[in-house]
C-alpha cells in the first residue's frame, strides 16, 4: 500500500475522531461527549466544515438510553486512552441498544481502522452512511479506506459528495486533491484546489495545497504564488515555507531554497530546515558551513545517530580532529557493537598519523562485521608503511584464516611478497586464492604476470588464456598474450587480432599502443611502427620499454641520431638495472657508428642522465 495512503486513511480518521461537539447525535438522541473530560484531551472538537452536520437538531440527553449513554462513554474514554481492542466492545454494545445510531459507526469504524481491520471498518463505514447519508465523518473515513485500497474512483467520488454538502469541507478538498494526484489527474487536482480556495480564501491549508498541486505538476511559478499565498494567510506556516524552499532544491535554484531554509531556521530553529541546510552544504562539500546546522540538529535530539556520524566525519573532513574523536567516542560508548563507528574512529587516528591508536580500532573489527574486510586491509597498509612488514603479513594471514572467501587479502598479501622480491611466496599465495576463486580475474592476471616474471613464460600464457576464457573482452589479457606472442614469434595473425580489439576498447593506452606498435615493428611494416611508436611515448615518455622500441625503430630505419637520443632517454628513465644495462648496450653500439660516421664527437655520451640513474658498464 502506497505511503500516501495510509497518510490519508490515518489523517482522515483521526479528523474523524476529532469531529463533534458537546453532545453527539445518535438516531434523533443525545449522547454527552466526554471525551473532553479525561485527562485534558481534545476529542469532541468541531471543525468548521462539519458544523453542517452538527447544526442538525440536538434533542436533549433525557430522550438517551442510559445504558446506550454509558456504553458509548466508555468507548470514547477506552478510544482516548489508546485502548482499541476494549473501545470497539463498548461501541458494539453502544449499537446493541441503539442500533440506528449513525455517529456509534463512525467511532466503531475508526477503531478498527486504528486496529488495521480495514474491510471490517469499510462495512462499518457503509452501515452509518445506510442509516444517515449526511453522516459526513464515516463518509470521509470510507473515503480513506477506498484510497488506501488503490480504489481511487470511489475514493473521489465519496469526497466529492463531502464537498457537495459543504463545499467548506477543507479536509474533503485535500484529500480528493492528493487522490487525483495519486491516479495521475493533476489538472484536476488543481482545479479541486482553485474551487476550493474561492471558497475559503482564508485558508491557509488550501493555499497550501494548491501549492503542492502545482508543485507535483512541475508548474513553479504557480507554486511559488499559492504556497506564498499559503504564508500571507498564516505567516507561522513553517511547512509551507518549507515545501517553497524543497521546490527550489528541486528546479536548481539552490541559493534560494537557503535563503528560505535560513528564514525559517533564524525565526522558529526548526529542525527540518536545519537539516535541508546542512544536506545542502554537504552536498556542496562546504563542510565548514553544514557544522552550525549539524550541531542545532544533533542539540535537538542526542539520539540521532546520523546526525551525529555525518557531525563526526564532517569534523574529521575539516581536520577538526579533537571534535571528531570526541563525537566518535561518545557514540561507541553507548554503541560499543557498532563496527562502522569503530572503523570511523580508526580512520580519524590514521588521518592523524596515529598509527598504534588506528591498528587497535581496526583490529577490534570483528570477522563477522562487514568493515571487517577493510579495516584488515587499512591496518595492514599501516603496518607496512611503518616498517613492520612481518607484522603486516601475519595480520593477512590471520584474516584469510578467518574470512577465506575475500580475494583482496590473497592479492594484498602477494603484492606484500613482491614487494619483498619473494616472488615464489608471492606465486604460492595466488595459488591458494586460485583454488578458491579459479574465474577471478585479477587473480589469473597477477598471476600470470608474476609466472611471466619468473621466467616460466608458458605457465603466464596458459594463466591469461584462461582470464581471456573468463572473459573475452579483459584487454590487459589481450595485451599481455599478443605482446607475448609477438616477441615470441607466435601466433603473430591472432596476436595482430587481439591487439586491433585492445586498441579500439582503449585507443589512449600507452602500453597497448606500444604493443601494437611493436607488432607492427616485428611484422616488417617499420614507416608505420614508428608513427604508432612516437604516439605511444607521446603518451608515456618515462617508460623505458616504450622508449627502447621507439629506439629500435629508429635505429631499423637508419635513423641513427634519433634512436642515439631515445635510448639515452630510455636509459634516464630505466628503473631496473638489467633494463638499464640492456638499453645502454644499445647506445653504445649507435653511438659508436655515430662516431664512426663523424655525426657526433667521441666524447658525446649518455652522461647527460640525472646522476641518480647509476653508469653502466659501457661507460
Amino acid at each position: 500500500m502506497g505511503s500516501t495512503k495510509k497518510i490519508i486513511l490515518s489523517a482522515v480518521s483521526m479528523a474523524c475522531a476529532l469531529s463533534g461537539c458537546a453532545h453527539q447525535t445518535l438516531r434523533g438522541e443525545t449522547y454527552d461527549d466526554v471525551s473532553g473530560r479525561n485527562g485534558g484531551n481534545t476529542l469532541g472538537q468541531v471543525t468548521e466544515s462539519q458544523q453542517v452536520t452538527a447544526s442538525r437538531s440536538i434533542p436533549t440527553t433525557a430522550q438517551v438510553s442510559t445504558t446506550a449513554s454509558y456504553h458509548f462513554t466508555m468507548a470514547q474514554a477506552y478510544a482516548t486512552e489508546g485502548n482499541p481492542d476494549r473501545a470497539i466492545e463498548e461501541y458494539k454494545l453502544t449499537l446493541m441498544y441503539d442500533p440506528k445510531a449513525s455517529l456509534v459507526y463512525a467511532r466503531l469504524a475508526n477503531e478498527y481502522v486504528k486496529k488495521g481491520m480495514l474491510s471490517a471498518a469499510m462495512e462499518t463505514c457503509k452501515q452509518a452512511l445506510g442509516i444517515d447519508p449526511t453522516a459526513m465523518d464515516a463518509r470521509m473515513i470510507l473515503a480513506g479506506l477506498y484510497s488506501n485500497a488503490n480504489q481511487s474512483d470511489l475514493a473521489i467520488h465519496e469526497f466529492e459528495t463531502v464537498l457537495k454538502t459543504d463545499p467548506a469541507h477543507e479536509e474533503a478538498a485535500v484529500y480528493k486533491a492528493q487522490a487525483l494526484l495519486d491516479s495521475g489527474k493533476n489538472s484536476d487536482a488543481v482545479a479541486t484546489m482553485k474551487t476550493f480556495v474561492k471558497t475559503s480564501p482564508d485558508s491557509a491549508l488550501g493555499w497550501y495545497y494548491l501549492g503542492r498541486t502545482y508543485h507535483k505538476s512541475e508548474k513553479y511559478d504557480d507554486a511559488e504564488k499559492a504556497y506564498r499565498k499559503a504564508i500571507d494567510v498564516k505567516p507561522s506556516f513553517t511547512q509551507a515555507l518549507l515545501s517553497l524552499g524543497f521546490m527550489f532544491e528541486e528546479s536548481k535554484k539552490t541559493d534560494r531554497a537557503i535563503a528560505i531554509y535560513k528564514e525559517v531556521y533564524d525565526e522558529s530553529q526548526d529542525v527540518n530546515a536545519a537539516t535541508r541546510i546542512a544536506t545542502i552544504y554537504l552536498k556542496q562539500e562546504k563542510y565548514t558551513a553544514a557544522i552550525p546546522y549539524l550541531e542545532a540538529i544533533e542539540a535537538s535530539d542526542p539520539s540521532d545517530m546520523n546526525t551525529q556520524v555525518k557531525l563526526g566525519l564532517v569534523y574529521m573532513e575539516t581536520k577538526t580532529y579533537d571534535k571528531a574523536v570526541s563525537v566518535f567516542s561518545r557514540l561507541l560508548e553507548k554503541n560499543p557493537d557498532s563496527d562502522r563507528i569503530r572503523f570511523y574512529l580508526g580512520s580519524l587516528y590514521e588521518e592523524q598519523k596515529k598509527t598504534d591508536e588506528a591498528v587497535a580500532e581496526y583490529r577490534k573489527v570483528p570477522a563477522n562485521s562487514k568493515m571487517y574486510s577493510e579495516s584488515v586491509l587499512h591496518a595492514a597498509t599501516l603496518l607496512r608503511n611503518s616498517g613492520k612488514a612481518s607484522e603486516a603479513k601475519l595480520e593477512m594471514n590471520t584474516a584469510i584464516s578467518k574470512q577465506p572467501q575475500t580475494v583482496n587479502f590473497y592479492i594484498f598479501l602477494a603484492s606484500m611478497d613482491e614487494e619483498g622480491n619473494d616472488v615464489p611466496s608471492a606465486v604460492s599465495t595466488l595459488e591458494r586464492a586460485y583454488k578458491t576463486f579459479p574465474e577471478e580475474e585479477r587473480v589469473l592476471y597477477y598471476l600470470g604476470s608474476l609466472y611471466d616474471r619468473m621466467g616460466e613464460t608458458e605457465k603466464g600464457l596458459a594463466k591469461m588464456e584462461q582470464l581471456l576464457f573468463v572473459n573475452p573482452k579483459n584487454v590487459d589479457a589481450m595485451n599481455y598474450l599478443a605482446y607475448t606472442w609477438t616477441v615470441l614469434g607466435r601466433k603473430l595473425d591472432t596476436a595482430g587480432e587481439y591487439l586491433q580489439t585492445a586498441m579500439k576498447l582503449r585507443p589512449n593506452n600507452a602500453y597497448i599502443t606500444d604493443s601494437w606498435g611493436w607488432h607492427l615493428f616485428v611484422r616488417g611494416k617499420l614507416t608505420e611502427s614508428i608513427k604508432v611508436l612516437e604516439k605511444a611515448v607521446s603518451m608515456k615518455n618515462n617508460e623505458s620499454t616504450i622508449l627502447e622500441h621507439l629506439g629500435d625503430a629508429y635505429a631499423r630505419a637508419n635513423l641513427q641520431e634519433k634512436a642515439f637520443a631515445t635510448y639515452e632517454k630510455a636509459v634516464a628513465v630505466s628503473k631496473e638495472d638489467k633494463d638499464r644495462e640492456k638499453v645502454a648496450a644499445k647506445l653504445a653500439s649507435v653511438r659508436a657508428v655515430l662516431v664512426q660516421n663523424g655525426r657526433i664527437g667521441p666524447g658525446r655520451t649518455a652522461s647527460r642522465r640525472p646522476a641518480s640513474v647509476k653508469p653502466t658498464p659501457s661507460q
